[in-house]
């Protein structure tokens, strides 16, 4: 295994490793994107809900110790810097201020300025969004002010973080909020679906400022660190398709995508990874014109499905993902069939990390899942 990191290719930073070199996680990302011939990293899943966790506990996993630990899921570090992921990174952050409550639910404004009704204890269940910040143009003006990549409390003391990752032993990478998630969590779903036609150069405009805020926050970070990757939050796609046309990606998207990752090539930069659940398929061609090279999580029940998506693409794009969360609630033949179906052919073909299709849910049993990370690591190495 060591061989087959003897050389990078053009994709990623680095020099040859020697021979004597322990191989670890961030040289198996590295060798994965690379489309070398190697074990992908542990990302089995992007997590598991809480009822899952709580459903396992009497089903196998022991107290005090979580499932990606137990099970031996890796990791990668994210570079401690306000940059946003399925939030705009506003600083100073709305404060937040809660609006009315009772025994079951309470509503409140959040730290992006966004009104929400959550069930309590907040996090147990998926929010209702109420209201957002901007409606019009006067409103924009009044909240950009906050989104500054010169503001200095963004930033982590530099001298501390470049000890700590000197010589990294998995991926280091930065999550940013996308320019489809930025706007959508400024307008709202519906409201943005108008807003591109209704006042097309409001979204020019803060597209433009989206742009120009990553491209200054990545030139600060990259004076002092080089990364591996960039995961960038979209989920701009539900099961039919994605939320936009690819008109309006060609318009209000590509020019600004294409922009971005040119300029973090310059910087050495080399895995741009977009998460987007839903059926991406529609404007996944626009993704890759834009630069993008790294896809995840290959939804299946929106026909994501990582093969054909592999045979079309062919090296241009890394999978992360695409195991049918549906099909491991099922019994053990039916986890083994999901898997031995795509993760052999997939891996022969390169650039994959096999997961699951989002979270984990509770209707997985423990043993289930078990099996699953048992055939992946047969595989897979």
């Amino acid at each position: 295994m060591v061989n087959c990191f003897r050389q990078y290719s053009p994709l990623v930073q680095g020099e040859d490793i020697p021979e004597d070199k322990p191989i670890n996680v961030r040289d198996r990302f590295l060798g994965t994107i690379n489309f070398q011939k190697v074990a992908p990293p542990h990302w089995d899943t992007l997590g598991f809900w809480r009822e899952t966790v709580e459903r396992w506990r009497k089903e196998g996993l022991p107290d005090g110790v979580e499932p990606g630990a137990y099970f031996g899921q890796e990791g990668s570090y994210g570079i401690p810097v306000d940059s946003g992921f399925c939030h705009i990174p506003l600083r100073p952050a709305f404060e937040h201020k809660v609006i009315s409550e009772d025994d079951e639910f309470v509503i409140y404004r959040d730290a992006v300025g966004i009104t929400k009704r959550d069930r309590k204890p907040i996090g147990c269940s998926m929010s209702q969004f109420l209201d957002f910040p901007v409606k019009e143009r006067q409103d924009w003006d009044e909240i950009k002010w906050r989104w500054d990549p010169e503001t200095p409390e963004r930033y982590p003391d530099w001298n501390e973080i470049k000890k700590r990752f000197e010589n990294p032993d998995r991926p280091l990478f930065i999550n940013i909020c996308g320019a489809y998630g930025t706007p959508r969590n400024l307008f709202g779903e519906e409201h943005l679906a108008y807003a591109y036609y209704d006042c097309p150069e409001l979204l020019h405009e803060i597209q433009r400022h989206w742009t120009n805020f990553y491209c200054t926050l990545f030139s600060k970070i990259f004076e002092h660190i080089k990364l591996d990757y960039v995961y960038i939050w979209e989920d701009m796609a539900f099961k039919n398709g994605p939320l936009i046309s690819p008109e309006l990606f060609k318009e209000f998207m590509l020019p600004y995508y294409k922009e971005l990752i040119s300029h973090l090539k310059q910087l050495g930069m080399r895995s741009i990874m977009v998460d987007s659940d839903g059926d991406n398929r529609p404007i996944l061609d626009l993704f890759i014109e834009s630069g993008v090279n790294f896809f995840m999580p290959f939804e299946i029940a929106a026909n994501m499905d990582p093969i054909p998506i592999r045979e079309k693409y062919g090296e241009s794009l890394v999978i992360w993902g695409g195991i049918d969360k549906r099909e491991l609630a099922k019994d053990l033949d039916a986890v083994e069939r999901e898997v031995m179906k795509k993760v052999p052919k997939l891996m022969e073909l390169g650039g994959f990390i096999p997961a699951v299709d989002h979270l984990v849910p509770p209707d997985v049993p423990f043993e289930n899942y078990a099996r699953y990370i048992e055939l992946i690591r047969q595989i897979c190495g």
